[in-house]
């Protein structure tokens, strides 16, 4: 019994020693490495062979939809070509100077939900079509109801978050971003990225209601067009999840909600009515000052995730307070 144990064990043994010597292989007597990426270098002369990693990976990322990539790794006297898919690995293997072996691993992200062609334009067009149909009836529109989904928008960006945070397997509030919950080749990048699209819709015309409502009541209408940030920064979250390239870039629109919030107590004094609202506004700022506790330790990025809630709250406390004030004046 034993011995039929050992030839199995064999057997299995000089499978992996076979499967490991067809993996394709390059030379190099020095260690410096380029690699190109579509016909454009990601690394010249930067990228060094290390035989100390087994394997080295090189993690390669895109900003847009694609189908192939084509990957070039040249050594001083070799090179190999590869076309690699979207959420794969390719594995080849260094010799250097004739010796030492350098085994590298090339991975590939999946392609972001939204940035299929098919997928994205259906989306944008689905889009623009709501906001027109909103635009051709806008004289039988009570746009005064359209508050009522700042409430809706709040009620959906937290429910996401502790949903979408049990469903990505390895969250904590206090550490991780927002952006997390829909990182590429995540287990709720999917369902995140559908609410935030969802998320988007539903702040937009909380914007719209804003902005209508602050014509009609002769307020400032300059938070509320500063509002339409938000909507757009969680769009575009939702189209350049994070881990694309392109998903930073929405970094500052955020921050014209902060100056929402300040602007809303200065330009807003002369009402009366909505005295309140003006405190809490600037109550609000004072929240999302609380950012600035990331160049602090021990906060930074160590606890990026509770830093950036503070933001949320006080959009939240904020986006809340303008539905129920402004629903409550009968002035029009």
């Amino acid at each position: 019994m034993y011995k039929y144990i050992i030839v199995i064990q064999l057997i299995l043994l000089s499978h992996n020693i076979s499967a490991q010597q067809k993996l394709p292989t390059i030379k190099a007597n020095s260690t410096k490495l380029n690699i190109c990426v579509d016909d454009v270098y990601f690394a010249k002369d930067e990228c060094f062979l290390d035989t100390t990693k087994n394997p080295d990976v090189l993690s390669i990322g895109s900003k847009w939809f694609y189908k192939t990539k084509k990957v070039t790794f040249k050594t001083d006297i070799d090179s190999i070509t590869i076309n690699i898919k979207p959420d794969s690995k390719f594995n080849f293997t260094v010799i250097l100077n004739a010796r030492k072996i350098c085994n590298f691993q090339i991975s590939t992200s999946a392609n972001p939900i939204f940035l299929n062609y098919k997928i994205l334009s259906s989306l944008l067009f689905g889009l623009l079509t709501i906001f027109f149909l909103i635009y051709y009836y806008k004289e039988k529109i009570d746009f005064k109801l359209f508050l009522y989904f700042g409430y809706a928008s709040m009620i959906v960006f937290w429910s996401m978050t502790f949903l979408c945070g049990s469903i990505h397997g390895n969250y904590n509030h206090f550490k991780n971003t927002i952006s997390d919950l829909g990182e590429i080749g995540s287990k709720s990048e999917m369902l995140t990225s559908i609410i935030l699209v969802i998320l988007s819709v539903l702040c937009s015309l909380f914007s719209i209601g804003f902005y209508k409502s602050s014509k009609k009541l002769h307020l400032s209408i300059i938070p509320s067009i500063l509002s339409f940030s938000m909507p757009i920064s969680i769009l575009w979250a939702a189209i350049f999840s994070s881990g694309n390239a392109l998903h930073d870039l929405n970094g500052p629109l955020p921050f014209l909600i902060i100056i929402a919030f300040i602007l809303s107590y200065f330009k807003w004094k002369k009402i009366e009515a909505i005295k309140s609202l003006r405190n809490i506004s600037l109550f609000c700022f004072c929240i999302s000052m609380l950012i600035l506790l990331r160049f602090i330790k021990p906060f930074g990025f160590e606890y990026e995730g509770l830093i950036q809630r503070f933001f949320y709250v006080a959009w939240s406390i904020w986006t809340s307070a303008i539905t129920y004030s402004l629903l409550k004046i009968k002035a029009y």
